[in-house]
């Protein structure tokens, strides 16, 4: 299993979120990353589609894991994806590739299952949020 793993919404190291917190403890940052694809606003948060090719990006952060099996089990129950939750699932957890500064690397991703909705410019999530906004 991958101990990596791709955030680009709420659990953002700079989302004010309480989980994102608690996985910055879980987590050693890797730095920036990006996906292709497009970014949506669903409210309170955001869905990235994964479009393998795509010239737009979605804006994020590289972790690594330091207990996954641990740190997956909580984020899937998070996501609505696990093996208890309801189907279907608003989100599926799976590797893709992003890119880093150090080349490309594979890592989870929890990507959102929707097809319509309010694309977000630029692909990131904290730049469009107000300030103080979870």
């Amino acid at each position: 299993m991958s101990p990596l793993l791709f955030v680009y919404g709420t659990l953002l190291p700079d989302s004010p979120h309480p989980l994102a917190r608690r996985l910055a403890r879980e987590s050693e940052d890797l730095g920036p990353a990006e996906a292709p694809g497009l970014l949506y606003d669903l409210g309170g948060y955001p869905g990235l589609r994964h479009l393998p090719g795509a010239p737009q990006r979605v804006r994020g952060r590289l972790l690594a894991l330091l207990r996954p099996a641990h740190s997956l089990a909580w984020l899937d129950a998070y996501e609505g994806c696990s093996a208890r939750d309801p189907r279907p699932h608003e989100y599926r957890r799976q590797r893709i590739r992003v890119d880093t500064p150090h080349g490309p690397r594979r890592a989870w991703a929890y990507l959102w299952q929707g097809h319509r909705g309010r694309v977000i410019a630029g692909g990131d999530w904290l730049a469009r949020q107000p300030a103080g906004a979870t």
